[in-house]
C-alpha cells in the first residue's frame, strides 16, 4: 500500500493517480475498488492530505498517449513471453499488487489502445482512463519507447482480444455511438450479448463505477430483454478484467 508522502510524490512528478482499495480472496487474488470516479474526480494534494488512508494503493491513470502496460497474470506467463520476445525486459518491470502478476511499462509512442486477453494471461493496458495499480517505488521516468518486436506482436495479435479505443477524448457523450444503446437497446437477437459487452467496456473506459454501469445496462435492457444472469455475468466478468487483471 502507499503512504500520503508517496501519493504526493507521484502527483508532484506530474502523474494522474487515484486511490484504490485492495482486498484479497482466499486464493490470494486481488480485487481493486476505485475510491473516486477517477475519470472526472481528479486527485490533488489537498485531497491526499485530508483523505488518504494507509490501506490505499496508488493507481496510475493512463491518458491514452503516455504509457502502455503489459499486464501479465503471473510469472509463468511473463517468463514464457520473455523467451519469445526478449525485449520485454527493456521496460520498467514491477510485481503486481497481488504479488502474482507482472507489470511492464513502456512509453506509448505508437498510440496503442487497450487489448484485454491479447493472449492467454496477458492484457495490454493503454487506453484513456485505464489504470494500473503501481508500486510506489516504480520510476516511470525510466520508461523507453516500445521495442519494434513488441509493436509487431501487438499488431499481429490485437484482433484476438477485446479492444477499447481512445475515441472518447474530446467528444461529447452524444457523439459516442455506443451510448445510443442506452435508449435503443442491444439490437437483434444473436447480437445482444456482444453489444451489451461493448457498452459495458465503453462505460468502464469512460470511468463509470460498477453500480452506475448496472443502472445504465438495466435501462438499456428495457428494450432488449436479456436475463439478469446474463447481465451480471457480463458486467462482473468485464469488471474483474478491468480492475483485477492479476
Amino acid at each position: 500500500m502507499a503512504t500520503k508522502t508517496e501519493a504526493i510524490r507521484w502527483l508532484n512528478e506530474g502523474y494522474d493517480i487515484t486511490p484504490i482499495q485492495v482486498s484479497y480472496d482466499d486464493e490470494g487474488h486481488a480485487s481493486k475498488k476505485p475510491i473516486l470516479a477517477y475519470a472526472t474526480d481528479k486527485l490533488d494534494k489537498l485531497w491526499v492530505l485530508s483523505n488518504w488512508k494507509r490501506h490505499y494503493a496508488i493507481a496510475f491513470v493512463m491518458s491514452g498517449s503516455d504509457y502502455v502496460c503489459f499486464d501479465f497474470d503471473d510469472m509463468h506467463e511473463y517468463t514464457s513471453f520473455q523467451v519469445r520476445f526478449p525485449t520485454i525486459e527493456d521496460g520498467v518491470i514491477e510485481k503486481s499488487v497481488s504479488g502474482r502478476g507482472v507489470h511492464v511499462f513502456f512509453k506509448n509512442n505508437e498510440s496503442l489502445t487497450q487489448v484485454i486477453g491479447i493472449e492467454k494471461g496477458l492484457d495490454i493496458k493503454a487506453s484513456k482512463n485505464n489504470y494500473a495499480v503501481v508500486d510506489p517505488d516504480t520510476d516511470l521516468s525510466e520508461c523507453v519507447e516500445l521495442p519494434d518486436e513488441l509493436l509487431e506482436f501487438y499488431h499481429e495479435n490485437k484482433a484476438k482480444g477485446q479492444r477499447v479505443n481512445n475515441s472518447f477524448e474530446g467528444q461529447s457523450s452524444l457523439t459516442i455511438p455506443e451510448l445510443a444503446m442506452i435508449t435503443e437497446g442491444f439490437g437483434e437477437n444473436g447480437t445482444r450479448n456482444r453489444n451489451m459487452s461493448v457498452l459495458v467496456w465503453t462505460l468502464m473506459t469512460m470511468g463509470f463505477p460498477k453500480q452506475a454501469i448496472y443502472a445504465i445496462i438495466d435501462l438499456a435492457n428495457q428494450q432488449s430483454g436479456l436475463t439478469q444472469s446474463e447481465i451480471e455475468k457480463t458486467i462482473e466478468g468485464s469488471w474483474r478484467k478491468w480492475t483485477n487483471g492479476n
